[in-house]
């Protein structure tokens, strides 16, 4: 898809939330030698960077809206809800070769959720990249093999699926109509060793950006302070009503100075209760397809969000700040350049809740769409032909 950047592997740039800090949680185990073991957890960017498991919203795979509103419910009823529903994800990965000849293969864990009764898991592409074999480890303990079915590496999303009944199945809530001061709930292997944890907080903000790493720029953000930890990545964050609302995907600990698209310094800080998760109004649409084994459109743009904010300090129109423009790209193909701000697509504006990865994640490869694109003081429209996203 597009990008706005990449969840912290440019610790030096800031998406608006700080650079380094930012970490995907999956916990990596590296076998080494012969009698002995390494525990290492997977660091993504200068060591600042922790990898977070993703949690991707509940059930897009059947196509559904989200589910009707309910009345709320107590935390321990959403548990007992959704938490069947929840699983360990263990990555095996092929042995490697090392410095000093092959190392043996190691694992990585992390968390998805069910959404489908066909038995179609969701969850971020970091926690399955790699894999030789994967297998699924139920809230109750019972394993089975999965297999990749498609994932966007672009958007840090995958499907796998399971070839077992599935009693629990999540379902989709709506993103949009979350607001900050919301309370949630995050379900998660955390430290891939205390599986279906459980975890609350707020909703502190919306609409955040980060860099995961020098290709992927994660759009659309749901901001909380519930406990995320490694091996959290890909499970879900939840609604009073039991709804995925988000997927948990990384953790902010903290800056290390630097600035920002738009000048503004950072600090050396550390940072707690910083966590963020892929909006399911985004994650729903890619997960449909994903599921279809089809692959996700494509726009090739890392951009930052330009908010009412900024566009009255900068004196800018709202919409999506392009900060780069991913050569042979359909953006590039389109004339697109660094500086230019999208301000529309096919009329819509781009802001808010509206935001650009979620208008594009509900396209597919091959849509034309008209950008309204403000570039030195003119706003012009171009046509644009979506590609494909990489497929993992």
């Amino acid at each position: 898809m597009y990008s706005m950047g990449s969840p912290v592997r440019e610790p030096r740039r800031r998406s608006g939330l700080g650079a380094a800090g930012i970490a995907l949680v999956a916990v990596l185990a590296l076998a080494c030698g012969a009698g002995g073991g390494l525990a290492v957890t997977k660091i993504a960017g200068g060591g600042k960077t922790e990898v977070i498991t993703k949690t991707v919203a509940a059930t897009p795979a059947e196509g559904q809206p989200a589910a009707a509103v309910s009345a709320p419910k107590s935390w321990t009823d959403v548990v007992k809800q959704v938490g069947p529903g929840v699983v360990t994800i263990i990555n095996h990965q092929a042995a490697q070769q090392g410095f000093f000849g092959a190392v043996p293969g190691g694992t990585a864990e992390g968390t998805g959720f069910v959404i489908s009764k066909k038995g179609y898991l969701l969850t971020n592409n970091h926690v399955i990249a790699g894999a030789q074999t994967l297998q699924v480890v139920f809230a109750d303990g019972k394993k089975t093999p999965a297999h990749l079915v498609r994932a966007d590496p672009t958007q840090d999303l995958a499907v796998i699926q399971v070839d077992v009944p599935v009693k629990t199945v999540l379902k989709f809530g709506d993103s949009n109509a979350l607001a900050p001061g919301e309370p949630v709930l995050a379900i998660g292997s955390a430290l891939g060793e205390f599986r279906n944890s459980v975890t609350s907080g707020v909703v502190s903000a919306l609409g955040r950006t980060l860099q995961e790493s020098s290709s992927v720029q994660l759009q659309d953000l749901i901001q909380t302070d519930a406990a995320i930890n490694q091996g959290n990545s890909g499970g879900p964050l939840l609604n009073s009503r039991g709804q995925v609302i988000g997927i948990n995907t990384a953790v902010n600990r903290g800056q290390t100075g630097g600035t920002d698209v738009f000048g503004l310094g950072g600090s050396s800080v550390v940072a707690e209760g910083l966590g963020f998760a892929i909006s399911s109004s985004t994650a729903q649409n890619i997960a449909h397809q994903l599921m279809q084994d089809k692959p996700t459109a494509f726009l090739g743009v890392k951009f930052q969000p330009v908010t009412q904010q900024f566009a009255t300090y900068y004196n800018l129109p709202q919409g999506a700040y392009v900060v780069e423009v991913e050569g042979s790209s359909p953006a590039s193909d389109a004339g697109l350049k660094a500086r230019d701000i999208i301000t529309k697509v096919d009329g819509k504006d781009v802001r808010g809740t509206n935001s650009l990865a979620q208008i594009v994640s509900a396209h597919k490869p091959g849509d034309k769409v008209t950008l309204t694109v403000w570039s030195n003081g003119k706003t012009s429209d171009v046509t644009v032909t979506l590609g494909k996203a990489p497929k993992q």
